[in-house]
């Protein structure tokens, strides 16, 4: 029993030598690793810590451009979006202006509506603002003819390169003179519609003495044919604002609508200021004495 405990000591203590001979072996190995490759190893170790902190600074740098540049998108995408919010709100009062100038020639055309008075419906074919050139050459029962307008509105168009008018000319040219066929038949209607109150005041109306009719049944008659005069004029009111209307809603965009409508205006302004001017110079039509033979 005892010399087996012996043995058993024996070999614990040989197996602990072992380990330590193994150890103290393992170091040596390592100190002459070291000694021999140590400036090698230190030289793997720096710059694997070099590569290590490369990689890390790049990955940084790299986080650092994303963000700036999705900083950069983000502005950008901002800046075009605020440049549509003012657009469209440039849109809206370009629209509200429109509808306002609109507004003003429908309710200057919807005056012939009003009006029951023979001197008002005269005054309506012949406005007294107006001076008698532009009265010739531009007045339709009043005003300017409906075609006319539209006609204005090619001219312009073709007048300007630089005019925008008409831009999608394919389309819109053909809408144009689509509408300006539409109009001129609706004026041709409301010419013989006139041109029949016309006929019967020449033909059945008669002041002379030797009239059948009595006083007050002729200017019945004449009350009668105002009337439908005033019920032409209200027509071509209407068709003529109908004209307007059409061509800036649907043949013209808003800025071409906008353009129009500003020399539109223009024109309107120049001509009469030049029919205006020639009357001045002129003045007044003047009747010699002698031409009537009175001494």
């Amino acid at each position: 029993m005892k010399g087996g405990s012996s043995q058993l000591l024996q070999n614990i203590c040989e197996d602990s030598d072992s380990e330590e001979r193994e150890q103290d072996e393992g170091m040596a190995m390592a100190r002459r690793v070291t000694d021999e490759y140590g400036d090698e190893v230190d030289d793997m170790r720096e710059k694997f810590q070099c590569l290590v902190l490369h990689k890390h600074e790049k990955a940084k740098r790299g986080e650092d451009l994303s963000r700036e540049k999705h900083s950069l998108w983000r502005q950008e995408l901002k800046n075009r979006a605020e440049r549509l919010e003012k657009q469209l709100k440039t849109r809206w009062e370009l629209e509200e202006l429109i509808e306002e100038q609109l507004n003003r020639f429908r309710a200057h055309y919807n005056r012939a509506m009003v009006r029951t008075l023979p001197k008002d419906v005269a005054q309506l074919l012949m406005p007294n603002w107006a001076p008698p050139q532009e009265l010739a050459s531009l007045t339709w029962l009043g005003d300017w003819r409906p075609s006319a307008m539209l006609d204005l509105v090619r001219g312009l168009a073709r007048s300007s390169l630089s005019s925008s008018l008409l831009s999608d000319s394919v389309g819109n040219e053909k809408l144009l003179s689509q509408l300006i066929h539409d109009t001129r038949i609706e004026e041709a209607v409301i010419d013989e519609e006139m041109a029949e109150i016309q006929a019967t005041c020449i033909l059945h109306i008669s002041f002379t003495p030797m009239s059948n009719r009595s006083v007050g049944s002729a200017l019945g008659c004449i009350q009668s044919e105002f009337k439908k005069i005033e019920r032409v004029i209200t027509k071509a009111q209407n068709l003529r604002f109908k004209a307007l209307e059409l061509v800036v809603k649907k043949v013209l965009s808003k800025t071409d609508a906008a353009e129009f409508l500003v020399a539109f205006e223009g024109i309107q302004d120049a001509i009469h200021q030049l029919a205006a001017n020639q009357r001045l110079q002129k003045g007044p039509v003047t009747v010699s004495v002698k031409a009537l033979g009175c001494s």
